[in-house]
């Protein structure tokens, strides 16, 4: 797909677009555009007053034969497009629609006669390749997998808006798998990547690194590092901060240093925990935190581990597996001992801004949040996850699912980040997309109930109650979790099958009595049942315990039936979402 834009700001009826960031100004509104939206205005800018043929634009929006319903699809980018651009499909002052032909830009440019200036280029993208273990000896995967770790983490933080570079998840799901470097390239759309190898022998490891282009698989830097391996603390982070500063000054300008530890018994912790955390969904968190608790008690000055233990308490809450308001306060104190130790930690800055929304319904202070961990780093996948969520349910629709976008492009194979696509999208009313980005996630792992949920939930918004119900197939509900069984008492209620829904909520709220359950989705079951008052009983439960899902209330088509009672409001005020 070509990438050529016009650029880098082009101004027309009052109408300004940053190319660069691909943002539309109307006055004192600005608007980021989706990724579709987008290429098809570059496009007809490109060519402006020209035919843009329908042919045209499914070759520039879905090459390679993707496979989509065509009509549908494009109609609805074109819709979306109109939207940001202020414009009327009766009476068009941008985008012209020709029938059964295309489209065409009749916009004035204004400075049309001057030359252009040269388009911006597209951001790099890098991936980490887990690095081999050429030693043999399992034992040491948990340092090699720590290396690899902290070579992203400071490449994210050093290249900044420079370069994006792919998270932890995708990476990983390269470890001792061979493939050309064109192929990787191509599957992750990635344009370096780097890959190395690390061999022990005794008391002395040696560490090889190397920079690979990877269109014409071109080699552009190899080094080795040799250090003594009784600190494996020192190997890790001074070897990844050499490897990141000798790699930003091959690609862009070099950038600070980066924050060090001290005590080699605590950074082996530090990596245990780290093992434990990426664990597939929550099931590492507990023991993660366990090891962070062993590292800081050798070392209390490994800011790390502090803004480390604070995201899985973090996640913790979202799993509802414990107290959520407990679990949020940990995450935070964590995180303020971290940012005293360092201002830019960016994993603090993370828990930072989801405490202040969530614990203290401060919207400004969440917001100056996502922007302070977004400056330190913006290829940091879980800010613009949580930010997309802020932003969608605040109705900012377009915005919101552009940065969810952006945060899967950061890591196209984790399933956390594909289903916060789908919720950002059904939030957004574009249930059909939320739906195909559960699938794919399902396709990677199955028992992901997350994933489950939120197609469902899309599917009964399609009125395909039925298919909703079937998305729970072959899963006795006594091993799903409580948010899972709300959700499928809700498709049940959707598919008429409102006693077996009925049945569902009461073991909910005899359960609620003893053990935790999301106040938010057992009203949403309540309220697919039209128990309006039950609904909003537990509504109030979901306020006390500080529910995550909370501030999406007046925009999750759950709630519909709830819009225009006194009680609504007096939650939405509560929650300072206005």
């Amino acid at each position: 797909m070509s990438q050529d834009v016009p650029g880098p700001v082009v101004q027309f009826g009052g109408v300004e677009v940053d190319m660069r960031l691909r943002e539309v100004r109307r006055g004192a509104d600005a608007v980021r555009l989706q990724e579709q939206p987008f290429q098809l205005l570059a496009l007809m800018l490109d060519r402006p007053g020209d035919v843009v043929t329908r042919e045209d634009i499914r070759q520039r929006l879905w090459p390679d034969g993707t496979s989509v319903d065509f009509e549908h699809s494009v109609n609805a980018v074109v819709k979306r497009l109109r939207a940001v651009l202020g414009d009327d499909a009766m009476q068009p002052r941008f985008v012209e629609t020709l029938p059964r032909v295309g489209y065409r830009f009749i916009g004035t440019l204004a400075g049309a006669d001057a030359p252009r200036p040269p388009a911006p280029a597209p951001r790099p993208r890098l991936v980490v390749l887990p690095f081999m273990n050429l030693t043999g000896d399992p034992s040491h995967d948990y340092f090699i997998d720590g290396f690899t770790e902290e070579l992203i983490a400071q490449l994210g933080h050093r290249c900044a808006d420079r370069v994006g570079v792919l998270a932890r998840t995708s990476a990983m799901l390269y470890k001792d798998v061979r493939r050309g470097a064109a192929d990787i390239g191509e599957a992750l759309r990635v344009d370096y990547l780097v890959e190395g190898s690390v061999r022990v022998g005794g008391d002395r490891v040696r560490i090889t690194a190397q920079l690979i282009e990877t269109r014409g698989e071109t080699h552009l830097w190899a080094h080795s590092y040799d250090r003594e391996y009784s600190n494996c603390l020192a190997v890790q982070s001074d070897v990844a901060a050499e490897i990141a500063v000798t790699l930003t000054r091959e690609l862009f300008p070099p950038a600070a240093a980066a924050v060090k530890s001290r005590v080699p018994v605590a950074y082996e912790a530090y990596l245990t925990g780290r093992f434990h955390w990426n664990r597939p969904g929550g099931s590492g968190l507990e023991t993660a935190i366990s090891y962070y608790d062993r590292a800081l008690a050798h070392d209390p000055g490994f800011s790390r581990a502090h803004s480390s233990r604070a995201r899985a308490f973090l996640s913790l809450s979202e799993y509802y597996t414990v107290d959520i308001g407990n679990a949020l306060r940990h995450a935070r104190d964590a995180a303020e001992r971290a940012l005293a130790l360092d201002p830019d930690d960016s994993d603090a800055w993370v828990v930072v801004a989801e405490t202040r929304r969530v614990l203290d319904h401060d919207p400004a202070g969440a917001l100056a949040g996502y922007r302070k961990v977004l400056a330190l780093n913006p290829s940091c996948d879980c800010a613009q996850r949580y930010y997309a969520w802020f932003l969608g349910v605040r109705q900012q629709r377009d915005e919101a699912v552009a940065v969810a976008d952006r945060a899967f492009l950061l890591d196209p194979l984790c399933v956390v980040m594909q289903s916060s696509a789908a919720d950002v999208r059904y939030l957004a009313g574009d249930y059909e997309g939320a739906l195909a980005r559960c699938r794919h996630a399902l396709d990677m792992y199955p028992e992901f109930e997350r994933a489950r949920r939120a197609g469902a939930l899309s599917l009964v918004q399609l009125g395909r109650g039925t298919d909703a119900v079937a998305i729970f197939d072959g899963i006795a509900e006594r091993t799903l979790s409580l948010t899972s069984l709300a959700v499928k008492g809700t498709a049940l209620a959707a598919a008429g099958q409102a006693d077996r829904a009925r049945a569902i909520a009461r073991r909910l709220e005899r359960a609620a009595k003893d053990t935790i359950v999301s106040g938010y989705h057992l009203a949403g079951l309540h309220a697919a049942l039209h128990d309006v008052d039950a609904a909003f009983a537990s509504l109030e439960r979901a306020c006390a315990a500080g529910d995550p899902w909370l501030d999406a209330v007046t925009v999750d088509p759950r709630f519909a039936c709830l819009r225009g009672d006194d009680r609504l409001r007096a939650i939405r005020a509560r929650l300072r979402l206005d």
